[in-house]
């Protein structure tokens, strides 16, 4: 069944001792889409200058790369090992320019290091070049430091979905997608539509001024919110309802009030479905 989804850029940056990693991240891509894709309304899409960008001439390479792919990029994946990359003229290397740029337009950016242990002949100023960019990037973020291949390809498919739930960029995106559609499309809009759970939620929320409750318990959920009160066991009815809340989550609408995923709140973004919503249910009307 079709869906709609909001289409994210995600670029891979690295110097070319990485080859493997590269690859590694966007089979996470394609499997995070498999699964969470219709789940977030969110398709990933993974991009790099080797697949993305033509042969041109006119400027220097790099500035070629940042207009052709870096620009229109939301998520930038950085990786690295032993190498820090070439110099651009302007940055000490092609990645570390393309990271300072993307970090400078207060989009996210994940950083990955590489600390296996590598042979004293890798042990170049290469290397030395980027020690020293990671302990400065150290205060000013955290960076991940993985060990073998299969933790690092986990460990970027847990943090697409983090990312997804959490950061205030990837949230401005589709709060600002969801908001023009309602506006625009109605209550045909998949993204609300598509789950009725979801516009009750919303209504009942804004209405009555209520939190969510999805209190767990041993013979199940007690859910509560406005007129929405009933217990819910496992199975489809459960499925249902929780699957509602982790939409209006992923979208920005509501945010956890930090108990145990068992009370939730609408956001300002929140708000503003829900008075979009009502005016379209009394137009009905």
């Amino acid at each position: 069944m079709a869906y709609q989804a909001t289409v994210l850029n995600v670029m891979i940056a690295s110097p070319s001792d990485v080859a493997d990693e590269r690859q590694l991240v966007r089979d996470a891509i394609y499997e995070w889409n498999a699964i969470h894709s219709k789940q977030f309304g969110v398709m990933l899409n993974p991009v790099g200058w080797e697949t993305h960008v033509a042969p041109e001439m006119g400027t220097r390479p790099q500035e070629i790369i940042n207009k052709r792919i870096l620009n229109d990029t939301d998520i930038l994946i950085g990786i690295f090992w032993t190498r820090l990359g070439t110099e651009t003229g302007e940055y000490v290397s092609g990645t570390v320019e393309e990271i300072s740029k993307h970090i400078s337009s207060e989009k996210l950016t994940s950083i990955y290091i590489c600390d296996k242990p590598i042979p004293p002949s890798q042990i170049t100023e290469q290397y030395q070049k980027l020690q020293v960019q990671v302990r400065e990037w150290m205060p000013s973020g955290v960076l991940n430091f993985y060990s073998d291949l299969p933790t690092f390809k986990q460990s970027i498919k847990d943090h697409l979905s983090l990312h997804i739930h959490q950061n205030e960029y990837i949230h401005s995106l589709l709060n600002k997608n969801i908001t023009t559609s309602i506006s625009n499309e109605g209550n045909d809009n998949v993204s609300i539509e598509a789950s009725k759970e979801m516009g009750q939620i919303l209504l009942n929320a804004g209405e009555y001024n209520d939190d969510v409750q999805f209190l767990r318990h041993m013979n199940g959920v007690s859910f509560h919110v406005g007129e929405l009160s009933f217990n819910l066991k496992e199975g489809r009815e459960l499925a249902k309802w929780a699957d509602a809340i982790e939409n209006l989550l992923s979208y920005g609408l509501l945010k956890d009030r930090g108990y145990k995923g068992e009370l939730f709140h609408l956001t300002n973004e929140g708000w503003k479905a829900f008075d979009q919503l009502k005016a379209q249910v009394s137009e009905k009307e």
